[in-house]
């Protein structure tokens, strides 16, 4: 590295002294590698994961809602946008994949229609699960014998319970516990 060192002249007609200086300050700094690596993302569904991460409901919710997915690679997404999608989608999400992966993205619409929204996948599931489960010999039993009754929630046995699963029994099979019948007044309800 050089350094420049310069003398100023006192006197208005006089020349200033200009003198070079060759110091050693050891390597150059090295511009900045960012901390964090770039994020790969394999699977349309690691990218919905990946808005959810960074908590960007209303991106996450238009990517399930509003993508009928046409192509997906590392780099590139094409997608057909579903009617009522915002007409900004494409641009909004480019800008977003740019900022979380640390690399540009290609975000195109495709005129091909698309595989359907994650949305609608899930509710053709949850009909075909329904459809399943009404042609059970008990359920149709029951909902013959009951008219007006309805299936409002189907919970599979063997999966452990969620938190916002209220009325789901407790993991080891025993009674739920309520800390309220543990006060004991002295006195009996009475009948």
């Amino acid at each position: 590295m050089v350094r420049v060192l310069a003398k100023k002249s006192k006197t208005p007609g006089e020349l200033g002294v200009v003198v070079l200086e060759e110091v050693d300050t050891g390597p150059m700094p090295q511009p900045e590698q960012s901390a964090q690596p770039a994020v790969r993302l394999a699977r349309f569904e690691d990218l919905v994961a990946l808005a959810a991460e960074k908590r960007d409901i209303a991106m996450k919710l238009a990517l399930e809602r509003d993508v009928r997915l046409v192509r997906f690679e590392d780099g590139r997404l094409e997608f057909a946008a579903s009617e009522g999608a915002s007409p900004q989608l494409a641009a909004d999400l480019s800008r977003r994949l740019g900022e979380w992966t640390g690399r540009r993205w290609i975000v195109a619409l495709s005129s091909e229609p698309g595989q359907p929204t994650l949305r609608e996948t899930l509710e053709a599931r949850e009909r075909d699960r329904r459809t399943g489960i009404r042609s059970d010999p008990l359920v149709r039993a029951v909902l013959e014998r009951f008219p007006g009754a309805e299936i409002v929630a189907i919970r599979d046995v063997n999966a452990a319970p969620t938190s916002d699963d209220e009325d789901a029994p407790p993991a080891d099979g025993g009674v739920p516990y309520d800390a309220a019948d543990d006060e004991f007044d002295g006195f009996e309800p009475l009948p």
